[in-house]
């Protein structure tokens, strides 16, 4: 198992149960109401159930966008927008 962190203009993290640590970055960085932003089939499975658990917990107003096509056209990516917008 490879666990990693990567640094380019974004910081990207890698690996398992990296997932746990999304509460504590937001904090980190001053973030309140993240936006969580998914397909459809993966907003059912029980990881994003745990995920948006850890960030109520944390203090977090946290929303979930799981309209994500798996090719998105604008007016998909324009949704995404808008509700990113609705949360600030």
């Amino acid at each position: 198992m490879v666990i990693a962190n990567w640094n380019y203009p974004t910081a990207l993290r890698a690996g398992a149960g990296r997932i746990s640590e999304l509460s504590e970055l937001c904090q980190l960085h001053g973030i309140k109401a993240p936006l969580l932003v998914t397909d459809s089939g993966l907003a059912e499975l029980p990881m994003v159930a745990r995920i948006l658990a850890d960030c109520e917990k944390a203090g977090l107003v946290t929303s979930l966008f799981s309209q994500v096509k798996s090719n998105p056209t604008g007016a998909n990516v324009e949704a995404g927008i808008s509700m990113f917008r609705q949360g600030n």
